[in-house]
Formats: structure tokens, sequence, C-alpha cells
């Protein structure tokens, strides 16, 4: 039977569900796998990222049965990671595991990113996820127009850095254009970088 996803705010006694569908729904992505080749710490690094950026200060959307997820930053918030002791640890493990190469594709995304990301004020769609069981039935479209509703309501432009060629066609249906596409290296991962004007 095919339930219609409901979608609600996430809130702080979410978390560990946010990070069990992240981690899940990212577990074979393409950049994600390039830039930390562990699956293993992708719960770490999603509790980090959801503690410390998105419950305080952005826009978390739950599908109400807990098949999928966003992560999205309003216009006057930015991506900056408090400096703290579990940072450190993941970057150790790391290294560790897969040496300083690591260190270095992480620098080289960042790099990329931060280089077509655009200046003008937007919503900031970073993660958009479901587990992996619970594809192909409608949420993470539902997950998209939540998010970008708000913008319409807000007459602000949405923004999107997509690392998977199957999930353009689902954002160019909302409205996202590709602005521009390219890989992080000669051999590394391609990125597709969205733009989405408000209706």
């Amino acid at each position: 039977m095919h339930i219609s996803p409901i979608i609600r705010d996430g809130a702080a006694g979410d978390l560990d569900t946010l990070v069990d569908i992240l981690s899940d729904s990212f577990s074979n992505d393409p950049m994600l796998n390039w830039v930390i080749p562990r699956p293993q710490l992708y719960p770490e690094f999603f509790r980090l990222l959801i503690q410390d950026v998105y419950l305080p200060r952005g826009i978390v959307h739950l599908e109400g049965r807990r098949r999928g997820a966003a992560l999205w930053l309003p216009p006057e918030q930015r991506l900056e990671i408090p400096p703290r002791m579990a940072l450190l640890n993941m970057a150790i493990k790391l290294v560790l595991h897969k040496g300083p190469l690591t260190l270095w594709r992480i620098h080289q995304q960042g790099a990329l990113f931060a280089k077509h990301h655009p200046k003008e004020p937007h919503y900031y769609l970073q993660y958009i996820g479901c587990r992996q069981r619970d594809r192909g039935q409608g949420v993470g479209a539902t997950l998209l127009k939540q998010g970008t509703r708000i913008c319409d309501e807000q007459n602000t432009p949405a923004y999107l850095e997509s690392s998977n060629s199957l999930n353009v066609p689902l954002y160019q249906r909302h409205g996202f254009e590709v602005i521009h596409e390219q890989a992080v290296t000669k051999n590394g991962p391609k990125a597709w970088f969205m733009w989405r004007e408000p209706r």
C-alpha cells in the first residue's frame, strides 16, 4: 500500500533518526564516497552537521514515517562547522584508515564547491535523501516541494549541488536548472551546480 509522504520540521529529539536516514541515503553517493571513503564515518559526519549547523540555525525537514530528510540553510546563514574535538577525531580516523590523501580530497571538493557557490542571497539545499529501501515512493519529491514552497513564499532563489546524475532530472522537475557541471579532479566524481528562481 502506497502511503503519501507527510513532511514535518525536525527537532533535537529526531537527531538519531536524521543521522540514520542520511547515512543510509548517502552510503553510495559518488562525491561523499570519494571525499570520505569510509561510510562507517557517515553517522559521525551527519551528526556533527545536523547538531552544530542545521538544528540550531537551519531548516530540517523529516518525512513523517522516517523515510527521508532534507537540510536547508536560509539566506542569512553560512555553512560553518564549529571546530570541535569530534571533527578532529573524524579527520584522524580518516587519515589513519585511508592516508593523508583524504585531507587533500576534502580540500579539493571544498574549493570546487566554494568556487561555484552563488554570492547572492538564496536558500541552500545541502543534503536531501531517502532511505534506500524507500526509494521510488515520492519521498524526495515531497521533501523538495516542502522546501521550495518556503523559497517561493519568501520570493528567494534556491541552490544545490547534485553529486549524482540520477537526481538531476528530479531537481529539474522542481524548477532547478544546471548552471555549471564539473568533475572535482580529472578522475574524480562530477557535481552538477543547480539554481532555482522563485515561482
